[in-house]
């Protein structure tokens, strides 16, 4: 029996650094870049972090019949949910703040990562195949007209309709941004034309997204491309040549790139048949200023002589994701592969109880008291089971004694594994019935930290004192130790039969060093889970042992 229960939890062990493994190599794997530089166009009212003098715009490759130039100018649009920037340079989004979250440092979480010089920068950029107009529709000022908004000083206030407009010679390009009040939506439309003839390009929704030191915060998580192909969720971490643009093909119902709280997410007026992927390695900084290397995914969708998209660009809450209209983005989310069953009615669970706590600490603690009681019937049914295990042990043991001379590889043997059975079937008990609740608690734990890692509600939410961040770790490790302290407690209080082998023992003593060691850099939130669900399993074992008391083995009748 004690065999089977170190199996039991050696296996579970595995299971949850094999877990780990694989949520790690499916988010991707990570890789290069140079340092950040950002440009920006003059602008008649610029952001602060926008107030540079924009570098002169690149000559096209071909030459070009001349326009009258156009002033650089930026378009701030604002509602209640976000504040975004356009540039007439290129007709680009080049900011996106939302404002009801926060940076690591305190600032409006800006969705659009500063351009970097080597690549194509912004939302709404265009790509062709011909450099030429690549150059052109990216590093020309387009010209602006403001319809259907409210001006209030520096900003337009959503909804708001801006038209840029770009000519040069046969070629003319239109690009139409609606802001939407109520939701992180913005309506893009373009077309596309070079005399009477549609032009075939693409529409980069973006390379990367938030403020970089996010992806730093946890290396674990990864930039990846996601979409929904015919109701199924693909998610992509790019190609591994960093030099082949991926294409991913099928009935593309919306495509955009994922981080772990927050998401880009371009909604087609039609399904497409494709949409492009490829990963740029970079190098950076790490937060203690050693260079490493990670990944942007350059995503582009296509745009054959006009675009019509819908793009979402805010958090990944499932409210925010369920107001889109007239498409399904529950998917974005990754509730996980397996775990999808346990994690949204957790996930649930864990919300409607914060109704009333207000403090999502708090509101584990609840719920883990809650799932506690629930699995409280089979806890009492492992201490039965061990107490039957017990009384029957010298049994048992008398049994072993006769077949000690014979070695494991004899046939022998296997007539004193049907003399133990026939042994515990006379008695009716169950020899696996005390690992039945560890295998219930393990898929809780799992699923715990899959809604830990994806809740948004949980980034930087406080609970007490030193924890303000229950989706980051214990930054003084103070909650991993004393859940290995209560998990070696709990584990002593466990019955065990008398017959347990000291080396046996001593194993089992090592596994609260084994899950504090892996609890250390994970989140405060799962280490309050774990702990309190020792805390409590503790307590009701001291309900349980009253309750069962001396418990004698069933002789089952005979007739």
């Amino acid at each position: 029996m004690e065999k089977r229960v170190i199996a039991a939890i050696s296996l579970s062990i595995a299971i949850l650094f094999a877990f780990r493994y694989y949520e790690d190599r499916r988010s991707g794997q990570m890789p290069k870049q140079l340092p950040p530089v950002t440009q920006t166009a003059p602008s008649e009212n610029p952001p602060p972090q926008a107030q540079a003098e924009a570098k002169p715009a690149p000559k096209p490759n071909a030459p070009l019949p001349p326009e009258e130039e156009v002033p650089g100018r930026q378009i701030v649009v604002e509602c209640d949910l976000y504040r975004a920037v356009l540039d007439n340079r290129g007709a680009v989004l080049t900011s996106w703040q939302l404002k009801h979250y926060r940076s690591g440092k305190g600032e409006l979480f800006e969705m659009i990562p500063a351009a970097r010089a080597d690549q194509l920068p912004y939302p709404g950029s265009l790509t062709f195949e011909d450099q030429t107009l690549k150059t052109l529709a990216n590093t020309q000022n387009y010209t602006v007209e403001i319809l259907d908004a409210k001006e209030g000083g520096a900003a337009l206030t959503a909804p708001a309709t801006v038209v840029m407009r770009l000519r040069r010679g046969d070629v003319a390009i239109e690009k139409r941004f609606q802001f939407e009040a109520a939701s992180y939506l913005v309506h893009l439309t373009a077309t596309l034309q070079r005399g009477d003839q549609p032009l075939r390009g693409r529409v980069l929704l973006g390379q990367d997204i938030g403020p970089e030191a996010e992806h730093l915060l946890n290396p674990s998580i990864r930039l990846t491309a996601v979409s929904d192909l015919g109701g199924k969720i693909q998610r992509d971490a790019g190609p591994k040549d960093e030099k082949e643009i991926k294409s991913v093909t099928g009935d593309v119902r919306w495509a955009g790139l994922d981080m772990q709280y927050f998401a880009e997410i371009a909604i087609p007026a039609q399904p497409l048949t494709a949409y492009e992927i490829q990963r740029i390695p970079i190098k950076t900084k790490d937060l203690t200023g050693q260079e490493i290397a990670r990944d942007l995914i350059q995503l582009t969708v296509p745009a054959e002589g006009s675009a019509d998209y819908r793009l979402y660009i805010g958090p990944k809450s499932q409210s925010d994701l369920d107001a889109v209209p007239g498409a399904d983005l529950s998917g974005v989310i990754d509730f996980g592969t397996y775990l999808g069953i346990l994690v949204k009615p957790l996930l649930a669970a864990l919300r409607w109880i914060n109704q009333y706590a207000h403090n999502y600490g708090l509101s584990i603690i609840l719920l883990t008291f809650a799932l506690t009681l629930v699995l409280f019937p089979f806890r009492l049914k492992q201490m039965v089971s061990m107490k039957k295990m017990q009384v029957l042990q010298p049994r048992i043991k008398e049994i072993q004694e006769r077949y000690k001379k014979y070695k494991k590889t004899d046939p022998k043997r296997a007539e004193m594994n049907q003399e133990v059975m026939a042994v515990y079937k006379e008695h009716n008990v169950n020899p696996l019935g005390g690992c039945l609740p560890m295998l219930l608690q393990m898929p809780l734990l799992y699923a715990f930290y899959r809604l830990l890692t994806i809740s948004i509600e949980l980034r930087q939410a406080p609970f007490a004192g030193w924890l303000h961040d229950l989706s980051a770790k214990d930054p003084y490790y103070i909650l991993p130790i004393v859940m290995g302290i209560t998990m070696l407690i709990s584990q002593k209080m466990t019955p065990m039969s008398p017959s347990t082998d000291p080396a046996q023992a001593k194993m089992m003593l090592l596994m609260p060093v084994v899950f504090t060691f892996f609890f250390l850099n994970v989140s405060s939130g799962l280490n309050l889970y774990f702990l309190c669900s020792n805390v409590f399993q503790i307590a009701f074992q001291k309900v349980a042992e009253r309750w069962v008391g001396d418990q004698q083995p069933e002789r089952k009748s005979r007739n």
